[in-house]
């Protein structure tokens, strides 16, 4: 069986969770590892057996690679993109594919230009639950959307102590970027006007200068209406790191999604928990919607297709949450 060679930007937390997954992959081999931390480096050395670098232009120039997922945090996928792109290698990147829309149109001129493929990580299109609802709306089972609601909620654990970048991002771009690419693709509308509101409260006094919420009230051109909700400053003692809901009222049927219950109440002497069962090492393999997204790129790299989850759509989030960040900042309603 012919196998990409892959290489990693970023052994954090998806790199790491995505290194894992490759190892097993037949059709990807594990290539190289790029990080600028020399314990990650040592770490992925012992665990993977690949090569390391300390940086990606040196991994990129070895041209050992045939694509690299980038994993890097939500500002700092410009430069990797485009040198990638530059190098001849296919990428996958993570969401939000760009977090100003200057980055987002150099990233898309290089990926158009040099012609190769680039994925942009949306996993949650690979979500069973989610996947129905797209099913069901494109069977005409839902009739005509009237309204749609989704939110994906964190714990205050995400900005304060799982991310150090937090201040650089927010609710909006490390949220409702998987959120607005549900939004469209489940329900194929383009929005065209956004009325955000956000608060700074509760992080701000931690040091920590980016929104606790955004709300975005959004409009269609066919007048329906969806609401979107991120809050990353909810207590630490929910059940779940995340919550993740979408309810969509139809003139026929209405859906309701609910993620955060994961099948399964682990009750100890402390607390509720619901530990993440959605994906993870069943029985020797690696399942779940995040490695049927990853499976799905190496089969795009292999077989040169086209991915599921292009840079346009990467491109057209990146607008929509600028839409959605300065309508927030200026309490106007933005066209689109």
């Amino acid at each position: 069986m012919k196998k990409a060679r892959v290489g990693v930007v970023g052994l954090g937390l998806m790199g790491q969770l995505y290194s894992d997954a490759l190892a097993d992959n037949p059709r990807a081999e594990l290539t190289a590892i790029a990080d600028i931390r020399d314990d990650r480096l040592e770490f992925a050395k012992k665990t993977y057996g690949c090569k390391i670098y300390d940086n990606y232009q040196t991994m990129y120039d070895s041209g050992s690679l045939d694509c690299v997922l980038i994993t890097l945090p939500d500002f700092q996928h410009r430069d990797p993109v485009i040198k990638a792109a530059e190098a001849g290698i296919h990428i996958m990147v993570e969401k939000p594919f760009a977090t100003n829309m200057d980055d987002a149109d150099a990233m898309v001129e290089t990926v158009e230009k040099t012609g190769v493929k680039c994925m942009v990580e949306f996993f949650n299109r690979w979500s069973p639950p989610f996947a129905y609802a797209k099913k069901a709306v494109d069977k005409g089972e839902v009739g005509e959307i009237i309204a749609f609601s989704i939110e994906l909620n964190d714990s205050i654990w995400v900005p304060t102590e799982m991310l150090s970048w937090a201040s650089r991002s927010s609710p909006g771009w490390f949220l409702m970027s998987h959120t607005a690419d549900l939004a469209s693709w489940i329900t194929g509308k383009k929005p065209v006007s956004v009325y955000a509101q956000g608060v700074k409260k509760i992080l701000i006094q931690r040091g920590i200068d980016t929104y606790d919420l955004i709300e975005a009230l959004v409009e269609y051109p066919d007048g329906t209406l969806g609401r979107f909700t991120n809050c990353w400053v909810l207590p630490q003692g929910m059940p779940l790191v995340y919550e993740l809901k979408m309810r969509i009222v139809g003139s026929k049927t209405a859906i309701d999604v609910d993620t955060s219950d994961q099948e399964i109440h682990l009750i100890t002497q402390e607390r509720l928990t619901h530990p993440i069962t959605d994906w993870g090492n069943i029985l020797g393999q690696w399942v779940g919607h995040p490695y049927l997204m990853l499976s799905s790129f190496m089969d795009s790299v292999v077989n040169n297709t086209d991915p599921l989850v292009g840079h346009m759509d990467g491109w057209n989030n990146t607008k929509f949450l600028d839409a959605v960040h300065r309508s927030a900042q200026s309490m106007k309603k933005i066209r689109i």
